[in-house]
């Protein structure tokens, strides 16, 4: 009798311990998603010289992802050529196809409501900052290259100001610099910024907006 209940002590103590493991880890995971969400993200966008660039990472800290064009790789060694398998797979019995729900106006609402949401919250938590930009206009003769310089600066600062009751933006420059006439640009176009986001206000609208699709049964018409 002793005997069993040192055993049944004995795996007591492991399962506990066992649980203890799974608990601290659950938390570990729960507070990494938490920092992550919290965490702000960004990324470092540049055109110069005719290369576009990407830079990606969190806390200011970025490493490159994407370059257009993109460098020069040696040649790759070809790859083999894969064997058929042997024997014909036996044909598989179709399934009959699932009736979906019908698409009605109630779940159109719900769609174009919760598009706006995630639309006005994935807007609302980026922040641009750290713009660069010096462009250099140009035309066939000096005339030309006035028209132009006058036409950019006419449609652009409308438009920043517009985009500005929506956006964050933050400039270290910008310069709009008319090139008249000469045989080589002597403004060298740049540019250049910083797009920060934080993740908690896209997820937490997010599942707010797939619980109101699986509330309103939107998921249905898709799946």
């Amino acid at each position: 009798m002793n005997v069993l209940w040192s055993v049944l002590a004995g795996i007591g103590t492991a399962l506990l311990f066992l649980l203890k493991g799974v608990g601290i880890l659950l938390v570990l995971v729960l507070v990494l998603g938490l920092l992550l969400m919290f965490c702000p993200f960004c990324a470092d966008v540049q055109w110069a010289e005719g290369i576009f660039q990407v830079k990606a990472g969190a806390l200011g800290i970025t490493f490159p992802v994407f370059r257009y064009p993109a460098p020069e790789k040696p040649e790759k060694k070809k790859k083999e050529k894969k064997k058929k398998a042997a024997g014909a797979q036996k044909p598989k019995k179709e399934a009959p196809p699932r009736q979906k729900a019908k698409l009605t106006l109630q779940i159109v609402c719900t769609i174009l409501k919760g598009a706006g949401k995630l639309t006005r919250a994935i807007i609302g938590s980026l922040r641009f900052t750290r713009i660069d930009v010096v462009l250099g206009v140009r035309g066939e003769d000096p005339a030309e290259a006035a028209r132009s310089y006058g036409r950019l600066n006419a449609w652009l600062y409308p438009t920043l100001g517009f985009l500005d009751r929506f956006l964050y933006l933050d400039f270290e420059q910008l310069r709009l610099l008319p090139d008249f006439g000469s045989a080589e640009p002597t403004v060298k176009d740049h540019v250049s910024f910083r797009v920060t986001a934080r993740a908690y206000a896209i997820v937490f609208t997010l599942l707010r907006v797939l619980y109101a699709f699986w509330r309103e049964k939107v998921l249905d018409v898709f799946i």
